[in-house]
């Protein structure tokens, strides 16, 4: 039985993005792939090592590895390509997302109790950019957020515990303070092991059960 008491004057809510407020649009990546006339532009510029970070950003999207890329590499290993193209279509693929509207519901009903959002997501900074312009009633619910960052040459994201340790840092919480929500249970994992309450996401209806069963939702 949980005996922490949840209250929005000492705890907040900290959201993965991708297929919990935010979920891919397969038609609309094989549609932009498809319309997209750069794509020889793309294969003249490419690379072992882009093919490599192609590959499995692919994969991670499809949900064939449990290797978790960031955008923001498969951008900045285009960049240094000068293979605009890629980044183009890059950007293109990454935005075709729609927002999960019983989740968005949900994060509304906390926001009524008093409760505050924050975002803690492996998106890239140019996608962010993107999605804030594209998204602006969701990315406006958020008043703190962490997304990828490099720290000694190093691309510091989820699972890394230095990802949530530089969230609470940056905030000035507590992790006890955290309740936070992924749909990867190793991201949970990695939130829980620094001392965050974690909640393992499927879908907007087992997420009400499950904060039903915290007392958050009565």
């Amino acid at each position: 039985m949980n005996k922490t008491q949840f209250s929005p004057h000492t705890h907040i809510f900290l959201w993965d993005l991708h297929d919990v407020i935010l979920e891919k649009s397969l038609v609309s990546w094989f549609l932009s792939c498809m319309r997209f006339k750069r794509k020889r532009e793309v294969i003249r510029h490419l690379n072992k090592k882009t093919i490599k970070i192609l590959f499995l950003f692919l994969l991670e999207r499809f949900k064939l590895t449990k290797k978790q890329m960031v955008s923001e590499e498969l951008i900045k290993e285009a960049q240094t390509t000068n293979n605009d193209a890629l980044i183009e279509l890059t950007m293109l693929v990454c935005s075709s997302y729609n927002p999960i509207k019983k989740t968005v519901a949900v994060m509304q009903d906390l926001s009524q109790l008093g409760y505050t959002h924050h975002l803690g997501s492996n998106i890239g900074k140019t996608v962010y950019d993107d999605c804030t312009t594209k998204f602006p009633t969701i990315f406006n619910l958020f008043q703190g957020m962490t997304i990828p960052f490099e720290s000694e040459n190093k691309i510091i994201k989820k699972p890394n515990p230095h990802f949530f340790y530089a969230h609470l840092q940056k905030h000035n919480i507590q992790p006890e303070h955290v309740i936070f929500i992924d749909d990867k249970l190793a991201n949970v994992q990695a939130a829980q092991s620094v001392g965050m309450h974690g909640i393992h996401f499927k879908n907007a209806r087992q997420l009400r059960k499950e904060l039903h069963s915290l007392n958050i939702f009565t």
